[in-house]
């Protein structure tokens, strides 16, 4: 059985534990500073650092926002000791039960194997592409931003107003300490 435990202390056990699958997981210019992440962790309370646990190991990391008007999905990662055991499945089956309203998320251009297989995952799971111009500001102020594709589990009406506030919450807001 699938469970996410909110991680809200950057000395939680888990998240030491997680921090190495973090890195591994997103690149450099995909992922926040570890010290910036930790500090987040106490002092946003939209942001949600999910462990995900499995039969109550730990499986892996799942962070959302919640914007008041909808949810953003920014980072969904599980041991690679742990894939093939549908345990992401599990989380989107979970969140389309408890997250009631628009969900976005952004994924890479669909230009390779990996990067269409994983578009048509989030299409299986009830997910179609919005928006195939966003630009997404890095997470660190030395890196160039980059082209992703906003996918989303229905049309918002007000997805532009949606989407910049993704880049000002979850990128530019953190930058100020």
């Amino acid at each position: 059985m699938m469970n996410l435990i909110r991680i809200t202390k950057s000395d939680d056990d888990r998240l030491e534990r997680l921090i190495p699958l973090y890195k591994a997981a997103f690149p450099l210019e995909e992922r926040r500073d570890i010290d910036e992440l930790k500090r987040m962790i106490r002092e946003k309370p939209e942001m949600y650092f999910n462990a995900i646990e499995c039969d109550g190991e730990l499986a892996g990391l799942f962070i959302y926002w919640d914007l008041k008007d909808f949810y953003y999905m920014e980072h969904l990662a599980v041991f690679e000791s742990m894939r093939n055991l549908r345990i992401g499945q599990q989380v989107l089956d979970y969140i389309a039960l408890h997250l009631d309203g628009p969900r976005l998320l952004e994924v890479e251009p669909a230009t390779d194997e990996m990067t269409t297989r994983r578009v048509n995952y989030y299409k299986r799971n009830g997910y179609e592409i919005l928006d195939t111009t966003f630009i997404q500001p890095s997470y660190r102020e030395d890196k160039d931003a980059g082209l992703l594709w906003i996918m989303g589990n229905g049309q918002p009406e007000r997805l532009r107003e949606f989407t910049e506030r993704i880049k000002q919450v979850i990128y530019r807001d953190h930058y100020k300490k």
